[in-house]
């Protein structure tokens, strides 16, 4: 009994953290808005922290880590995402904002792939786990 109930609970923690690639022909594209980063790693974020992500033209992207700017490069081929290097301002901030942002700028640099979830949230897969994003 205990390994259906496993099974099953199982079942509906894919089914919720669900997918779906990045639609073709254009639809579902990454370019454009600012993403607002809604959970880091599978462990949320610090309340009002403002972390945002922008894909720019060019291969360019930028966005605010919580406490810094940065800036970088990115490539995509179909839902294959690859990120560059990082750079970033140097602000000093709370050492917990810190911490998130090192973290978040780590995990960008890993990211290998991308899909949405049937709301529309952006989900970047990272070597070191999932970041989801909103259209901010």
């Amino acid at each position: 009994m205990r390994l259906f109930a496993a099974l099953s609970l199982a079942a509906v923690m894919t089914t919720a953290c669900a997918t779906t690639p990045p639609a073709s022909g254009g639809g579902g594209s990454i370019a454009g808005p600012e993403w607002r980063l809604e959970d880091l790693l599978g462990g949320g974020i610090i309340d009002r922290s403002h972390v945002t992500l922008t894909f720019g033209p060019e291969g360019k992207t930028s966005g605010s880590g919580g406490c810094n700017r940065y800036f970088g490069s990115w490539t995509q081929a179909g839902s294959k995402l690859t990120l560059g290097k990082m750079g970033s301002t140097m602000m000093a901030c709370a050492p917990s904002l810190m911490e998130q942002e090192g973290k978040f700028l780590r995990s960008l640099e890993t990211a290998s792939s991308y899909a949405f979830t049937p709301d529309g949230a952006l989900v970047i897969t990272t070597a070191q786990g999932p970041l989801k994003f909103r259209k901010d």
